[in-house]
């Protein structure tokens, strides 16, 4: 048997008749930049052999360079069928199509083998372009055929020629900053955590964290030891508390954009950091006071140092991401990496190095022996309470039907997930190579990096939005890497997304539904801040279409235009998040008691506990409680009897209210929840109400001629 021959085209067809058609046939390529990426490349091949050959053969393709690297692989059967009586040669056809990569200028080639015997070599030329003077008119002929730009471009320039991507990357920090302090903590996670903090810092007890006085365990110790380093420098504030989220998401946006760039070039590693700090979820995240952006600049460390050969820094990061909030940490990076490592047949063994395993155990357990030697029970509750039952029970109210991130990880990684998945139908060509090709194989890695945490999210029985956060980079990348190459891929897709999106913001007072629970300040921020972003996306839909016309590609409206909606909204929500904090928040209610009360007001939770309140009021608040489930910590409800114990403590008899109320030996305010009919009758009946805010209801101060 041997190989009739063997071409490289545009476009090949075997018919039913085995006839063969062959358009654009070249062996040599001239491109503006590398890495560049050929799309749908068809490699046609007719073999010849005698009668008695009749029958599957295989055939072996792979894709080397001059060192002999291989760069693309892959096997498949010809059949050759039984010819009619009296042939004694036998033919058949076989159309390969890749999408092939270049890393570099060099002399490629194609080897074929059949049935493990090699028949010929196919070879293919790839040069960079010169670049020509803009002056010069553009030739009517090419003496070889020039392969679709690798970059957003019309000519031979890289995309940071056309604009200036650090400067971009500094505006979407700044936005992602803007106003960080301009509106209240947000009940209950902000004000818990931002409490935790102020009694670390008010403390000096950097170990074991507090919360209204007593052990508060449901979380590690990292992000409330930022949080109160930066409350010892500019006090307790909204922007102290939400300083660190802020800062760990740079640090996340940094360390993307590092590795990008030297893995992908300059212009790939900016605009990867772009937009990371543009995507949805990274803004809300990096503003909030909550430990997940912490969480994902630990994941994106760990998996972004695997995937660099540096497993020593990974387990430093994962075993950082474990005193950041638990477990969680050690599973993302795994999730992505052992899945990654079985479908591109990289050894296991790698990931999990004597040296890394030491670092991870010096970083994460002294805090956690240290802990436990305070409290015994602190193992049992983190690996019991907070993960095993977490994972697989109802008990924290957090359940959600399988479909749940479905409709969220669209939203949270908008814009950029449209450039990212919008060359996912070409996933049999990774797959295929995978195994082979180090592009096949970034794409597999950054497909486990969503999909292997993703799973795990969508079974585990506790689910929240942002859970999703340390998923976001692999979109970064993956936009990043295919905008570099196409300025206007996915410009249809998105255009008509977010037009659609902007029509329905802008007409937004026309739909929205009339019963929905809302304050009047939020009635009234809503069509302002609705109107704006409309505007911006309909701005950036039209910006991502033109910039993408062909011909006449403008790759700096291109980014821009998908970097502009988020970058927006800090901007023009200010008068929103103001008012939803103003109704989620204690601030006023703070405001309100020590107006009534100048001084240090003493105020007794009666059955409820405002997490902000005691942020605001600068002290801790007693709370006649039950079960101690008002102070929202598991850590505290399940050991509420043994803590009721301790000498002042916070945590009081339910009926030590009345008592209270009668002696009120001191004036003190007395909080109750709103819908708690019976609580606020008996208070109205001897105080007065001071405040309605909310959820809560406040009463008095009491004073000595009160009670009765």
């Amino acid at each position: 048997m041997h190989l009739d021959f063997a071409v490289v085209a545009d476009y090949a067809l075997v018919d039913q008749s085995g006839k063969m058609s062959v358009l654009g046939i070249f062996q040599h390529i001239w491109v503006p930049q590398f890495p560049a990426m050929h799309p749908r490349l068809h490699l046609v091949l007719r073999l010849k052999g005698r009668r008695t050959e009749v029958g599957e053969h295989q055939v072996q393709i792979r894709l080397l360079d001059e060192e002999d690297t291989e760069l693309l692989g892959g096997s498949g059967t010809v059949n050759f069928a039984e010819p009619p009586a009296g042939i004694t040669e036998i033919e058949a056809a076989a159309v390969l199509v890749f999408d092939v990569p270049f890393p570099r200028a060099s002399q490629y080639r194609f080897e074929i083998a059949v049935d493990g015997e090699r028949k010929a070599t196919v070879p293919i030329t790839v040069s960079q372009m010169p670049p020509q003077p803009s002056s010069a008119p553009p030739p009517l002929l090419r003496p070889h055929r020039p392969l679709r730009p690798p970059v957003p471009s019309t000519s031979a320039a890289p995309l940071g020629a056309y604009v200036r991507l650090p400067l971009l990357v500094l505006a979407a920090a700044l936005a992602l900053g803007f106003d960080l302090g301009g509106y209240p903590l947000f009940d209950p996670d902000e004000g818990r955590n931002a409490e935790v903090a102020r009694e670390m810092a008010e403390s000096n007890d950097y170990l074991l964290p507090h919360l209204n006085g007593l052990p508060y365990l449901d979380k590690p110790v990292v992000y409330f030891a930022a949080a109160a380093a930066v409350m010892e420098v500019l006090g307790p504030t909204e922007t102290a508390a939400r300083l660190p989220a802020y800062l760990f998401t740079l640090a996340t946006i940094a360390v993307v954009v590092t590795f990008a760039r030297r893995r992908w070039g300059s212009d790939a590693g900016w605009l990867a950091g772009l937009a990371l700090g543009t995507t949805t979820l990274v803004l809300v995240y990096a503003r909030t006071t909550i430990f997940d952006s912490a969480l994902a600049f630990c994941t994106t460390v760990a998996i972004l140092a695997f995937w660099d050969d540096r497993p020593v820094l990974a387990w430093a990061a994962i075993g950082l991401g474990a005193i950041t909030k638990g477990p969680v940490a050690i599973l993302i990076p795994l999730a992505t990496l052992v899945p990654s490592a079985l479908l591109t047949g990289r050894s296991l063994r790698k990931l999990f190095p004597v040296t890394g395993l030491a670092v991870f155990a010096l970083v994460a357990l002294p805090w956690f022996l240290a802990v436990s030697v305070r409290i015994p029970e602190f193992p049992h509750y983190v690996f019991v309470r907070e993960t095993f039952e977490r994972v697989t029970t109802t008990r924290f109210h957090r359940t959600a039907p399988l479909w749940y991130y479905l409709p969220i990880l669209p939203v949270a990684a908008f814009p950029w997930i449209v450039p990212a998945l919008a060359r996912l139908k070409h996933w049999r060509w990774a797959w295929l190579a995978r195994r082979v090709n180090p592009h096949a194989q970034d794409a597999i890695l950054l497909g486990c990096w969503v999909l292997g945490p993703l799973l795990f999210f969508t079974v585990n029985q506790s689910k929240l939005p942002q859970y999703l956060l340390p998923l976001m980079p692999p979109f970064a990348i993956a936009a990043a890497r295919l905008l570099t190459r196409e300025a206007g891929v996915a410009r249809r897709a998105y255009a008509a997304i977010a037009a659609t999106l902007g029509v329905a913001l802008v007409s937004l007072t026309l739909w929205l539904p009339a019963p929905i629970t809302l304050t009047p300040a939020e009635r009234a921020a809503i069509p302002p801040t609705a109107l704006a972003l409309g505007i911006a996306l309909l701005i950036s839909a039209a910006l991502v279409w033109v910039a993408g016309r062909p011909g006449r590609l403008r790759p700096a409206l291109g980014v821009m235009g998908y970097a502009l909606v988020v970058m927006t909204i800090p901007i023009v929500s200010g008068q929103l998040l103001a008012a939803v904090g103003e109704d989620r928040s204690a601030a006023t209610l703070a405001r309100v008691i020590q107006n009534a009360e100048p001084g240090d007001a003493r105020v007794l939770g009666i059955s409820a506990f405002p997490p902000s309140l005691p942020f605001y009021l600068r002290q801790t608040i007693p709370v006649a409680t039950a079960t101690g489930r008002e102070l929202t910590s598991n850590f505290i409800a399940d050991y509420h009897e043994r803590f009721r114990e301790l000498p002042g403590s916070p945590l009081k008899r339910p009926d030590y209210w009345r008592e209270q109320l009668a002696r009120c030996q001191a004036p003190t305010v007395f909080v109750t929840r709103t819908g708690d009919a019976a609580t606020r009758a008996a208070l109205e009946a001897v105080i007065p109400l001071l405040a309605v805010e909310g959820r809560y209801a406040a009463y008095g101060p009491c004073a000595a001629s009160s009670a009765r």
